[in-house]
């Protein structure tokens, strides 16, 4: 039975022990920046805001979404919740990689192997949850790679009965992990008993993209850095059942190639970075 993150935003405190139980268990380092010769390396400075990271990259795979609203008391109330890999039931990621670098286990993570990763960036164009990026990574003394980087759910850890480590660390029991049909029981009791104070109260990820890591929000989307509405496009169905089928029938897969090229610089429009909260009204 496929499993699931839920992640009930109501509990979430900012408190940000996911973050760092994220990067401990996947051995990430710290976000620095620099030229891409290795020098003139530093940490990234503080912003003067709370939201430290803004973006995932191949060190950060998770990250504390923090919105500051004003309330209808004239006071300040602020939202919190983690944002990583939604994990879609019907991930674009999937269908566009051109070389099968990811692929679903079988508790339904949304696995990306950097090892088959060539770096082409289709899986950062075309996510609507914009997770995945295309990163340079230093292996050496003027070595460099680029590999697309992504939470993978802890494969790992679930696959040893163990599980992931943002919702083993979580002190207030914002993020669960279980069968995902147990997960939606869950997040619906939530829902009603918090429709009294909070009207707008909802369910995310239920049916968008054929369902995904589960989120109970107070308020739109759009303050979390969710989209309103999130599908697969109509483009990336097309290369997934038709046009890739037809190029891998082409001799030494160069048909492929061609419509790789033409599909991803032509067909798909290119993507732009969404604000924190674009669309909400």
């Amino acid at each position: 039975m496929a499993k699931t993150l839920y992640i009930d935003t109501s509990k979430c405190m900012g408190c940000r022990g996911c973050e760092s139980a994220c990067k401990q268990w996947n051995d990430l380092p710290a976000n620095i920046k620099g030229d891409l010769k290795g020098e003139k390396f530093e940490f990234l400075p503080f912003n003067g805001t709370y939201q430290t990271k803004t973006a995932f990259a191949h060190q950060t795979y998770t990250m504390v979404k923090m919105q500051e609203l004003a309330a209808d008391d004239g006071g300040v109330k602020w939202l919190f919740g983690k944002r990583q890999c939604m994990h879609c039931a019907e991930a674009t990621c999937m269908m566009v990689c051109p070389v099968d670098a990811i692929s679903r286990t079988p508790e339904g993570a949304v696995y990306l192997d950097k090892e088959k990763c060539v770096g082409c960036g289709y899986c950062v164009q075309n996510c609507p949850f914009n997770v995945p990026q295309l990163d340079y990574n230093q292996k050496g003394i003027g070595i460099w790679e680029k590999k697309s980087s992504k939470c993978n759910l802890c494969a790992d850890r679930v696959q040893n009965g163990l599980i992931p480590a943002c919702a083993k660390t979580c002190p207030t029991g914002a993020i669960k992990f279980g069968d995902r049909e147990e997960m939606l029981a869950l997040a619906k009791e939530r829902v009603e008993q918090l429709k009294p104070k909070f009207p707008g109260a909802r369910i995310y990820g239920e049916k968008e993209v054929g369902g995904t890591v589960l989120y109970l929000l107070t308020e739109h989307p759009g303050y979390y850095g969710l989209p309103e509405s999130a599908v697969v496009p109509w483009q990336v169905r097309f290369w997934k059942y038709f046009a890739r089928p037809v190029g891998e029938l082409a001799v030494g897969g160069g048909l492929l190639v061609i419509l790789a090229g033409l599909f991803f610089n032509y067909v798909m429009p290119a993507k732009e970075t969404p604000h924190h909260a674009e669309g909400v009204k």
